[in-house]
Order: C-alpha cells, then sequence, then structure tokens
C-alpha cells in the first residue's frame, strides 16, 4: 500500500512543483513522501518477496537517474538546437537537472508497483 501512496505522492509533488503550487501544498507533499520513504525503508527487509520489490525498484531509479544525467542534457540540447535553426533565434540552456530526483522517484515507485503487481520481471 505504501507503493501506491508513494507514487501518487511523488506524482503530486511532480505536477505541484510544475504548477507553481504553494509552498503548504507542497511541503506537505514533500514531507508525506519523506514519511512513506522512511516507513518502506525500515520495513524494507521484513521478508525476500518485499526486498526483492526493494531491490528492482531500486534498480530502476539507478538506471534512471544514469540515464537522466548522460542522455537529457543531450536530447535538450538537439531540441534546442533544432527550435533555433528553425526560428533563427537562440535560447537559453535550460536543462532541468534538479529534476534528476523526481525521475529516480518516479522510476523507483512505477517498477515497485509494476512488479507487486505482476509478480516477477
Amino acid at each position: 500500500m505504501m507503493g501506491v501512496a508513494g507514487l501518487f505522492v511523488t506524482i503530486g509533488v511532480c505536477v505541484a512543483a510544475s504548477m507553481g503550487a504553494p509552498i503548504a501544498i507542497s511541503a506537505t507533499l514533500i514531507v508525506s513522501l519523506i514519511a512513506i520513504l522512511t516507513f518502506m525503508w525500515f520495513t524494507r527487509k521484513s521478508d525476500e518477496y518485499t526486498l526483492s520489490l526493494w531491490s528492482s525498484g531500486a534498480n530502476a531509479a539507478f538506471a534512471a537517474i544514469v540515464l537522466w544525467m548522460l542522455f537529457a542534457p543531450f536530447l535538450e540540447g538537439v531540441y534546442d538546437g533544432f527550435n533555433s535553426a528553425h526560428s533563427g533565434s537562440e535560447s537559453e540552456l535550460d536543462f532541468p537537472h534538479e529534476a534528476g530526483g523526481f525521475v529516480a522517484l518516479l522510476a523507483f515507485y512505477l517498477t515497485f508497483n509494476i512488479k507487486r503487481l505482476t509478480g516477477s520481471f
């Protein structure tokens, strides 16, 4: 149940950050996410099944952050170059490197829940 709650709270944090939600909403979501992650951290070794869910999620989060940091700047540069070639004006580089944490959390919870619902990978 905490995996599903964590997924929804992570999506809520991403939406709140992108829409410029009030600080109170963002702070509440982040505190909820920290509480969920803390609970999941201390119960991760309760049995082999839960540990395998945690391991799959952590592996996916690691892969997602590595891929984000390697390929997202390249793709952003290609996009900016394509737009500046067609519009005739250059735009500033605005790579959202701080979004890497959200990408990792989203990958963790998606993998955690997919493995929980399907049983195995």
